[in-house]
This record gives C-alpha cells, structure tokens and sequence, in this order.
C-alpha cells in the first residue's frame, strides 16, 4: 500500500464512522468543479444523512455537477464562486476552456502550467470570464446556513485566502480538506500551525492535506490513524531516497 492509498484508507474509515455516529452530515465544496473527477466526498454525498451545498462558478462544469447530483436530493449545486472578502458580486475569473481543471481567480497559477507538456498553450488559450461571488461571511449570514461538518475547497491558489475568512469565522468542521499544491510554503505552514493549534490531526500528501479533528476521533482510532500516516511517509521517503541514490525499487 502506498502513502496515497494508505491515506485514502484513513480519510475513508474516518468519514464512515462520522457518517454512522452523526444524525446528519453537513458538508461544503468550494470548487466543485462536475462534482465527482477527483472528488474523495462523491461516493458519502449520496447517503440519506448527508446535505449540503456545492458551489462552481463556470457554467460547463456547474452543468455537469447539476446532472450528477440530480438524483441526491440533500444536495444544492449553486453556480457562484465563493470569495473571502466583501464586496461580491461579479468579480474576474481566469479558465481554460479546453481543461476541465484550469480555472482561478489567480491567472499566474494557470500560467505556470506552460512547464507541462500538456498544457505549453494554456497562456494563449486562457480567458477571462466575469462570474457571480459570494462572501465567506455573506453565506454564512444566510437564514439557513449551518457551519459544515465536512469541507473541502479546490480553487487552484486561492485556498489560504478562503482558509483565513472561514476560520476567522470560527467555523471548526470535523473534517476539512484543502488544496495546498498552489499556495506557498508559508502559506502551507500557516494553515498547518492554525490546524494543530485548533486541535487537529493533518495529514499531508503532494496536492492536499486533510484534517480530522481529534476530539471527534476515539483514541485507539487515532492511534491507528497515526501509524498509517507514520508508516506511509517512512516507506515514502525512503523510495525517495532510493531513486536519489539511482536505486531502482522492485516492482
């Protein structure tokens, strides 16, 4: 089992527990792109206690999570991009139409995707489009808002701002998921230190860290979630250093 699998592992026993423990799951998805490519939430989104909301601003992909989520009736897609301060309303959005993936508020982190073969056009492919926003603090003014349970966000370099408005909110879900590939490492170690400091447990690989809080786990689980993680980043690394050292690993 590699660290993603074994990572995977532990995010799945996690939310089943969750799932079981709690008469009602609350969760948001800042970014959902179609709602299922990538997405570790899709296959608990489906079950009766689960209700939330999904929020895509580009009207391809918000048409395809439409259609994906037609048949989950605790879910509403919402075709609006979510911002962190105020004023909201129409705000410029960067997308590749030719991707389903490249798409932020922030054109620079599409641009560095040029180093890839696969994307050495997106600069002259990339266009501006004007998308309706809501505030961090505007949706959870809302009548029916609840703080989420769960939360993931996916919004290609725009997460550490996204982070700052929700948790300076207070908002404190028993699992959160956040994309961390496009921020900088300072960024990255702000959100680690806010984490642990909140009470929680991280675990990080190459594009994303989830959290789970700690005083939602049972301890023997937690100790089993540890050294998971533990286990996977020591066999990690040591493949690293493996292919550093020009050691081919055995397949």
């Amino acid at each position: 089992m590699d660290h993603h699998q074994a990572f995977n592992a532990v995010r799945d026993a996690y939310l089943v527990k969750l799932t079981k423990t709690r008469p009602e799951i609350r969760y948001l998805v800042i970014g959902a792109n179609d709602g299922s490519k990538g997405d570790p939430l899709y296959k608990y989104t489906g079950h009766p206690k689960w209700r939330g909301t999904l929020f895509e601003p580009l009207p391809v992909p918000f048409a395809a999570l439409r259609a994906n989520y037609a048949d989950r009736p605790g879910a509403v897609p919402r075709n609006t991009a979510i911002v962190a301060d105020v004023p909201s309303g129409k705000r410029t959005f960067y997308n590749v139409p030719s991707s389903s993936v490249l798409a932020s508020f922030r054109p620079e982190i599409i641009q560095r995707h040029m180093l890839m073969p696969e994307f050495q056009h997106v600069e002259k492919e990339m266009v501006e489009v004007e998308v309706d926003c809501l505030a961090v603090a505007e949706y959870a003014a809302e009548p029916d808002f609840t703080p989420p349970d769960v939360l993931m966000t996916d919004t290609e370099g725009y997460d550490f701002t996204l982070f700052q408005a929700w948790w300076a909110l207070g908002w404190r879900p028993s699992f959160a998921e956040i994309e961390v590939i496009h921020i900088t490492e300072a960024e990255r170690v702000a959100i680690r230190d806010a984490l642990h400091q909140g009470g929680y447990e991280t675990f990080w690989y190459e594009t994303d860290v989830f959290a789970l809080r700690i005083d939602t786990i049972e301890p023997e689980d937690l100790m089993l979630y540890r050294a998971a993680r533990d286990q996977a980043i020591s066999v990690y690394r040591l493949a690293e250093m493996l292919v550093q050292a020009g050691v081919k690993p055995k397949s």
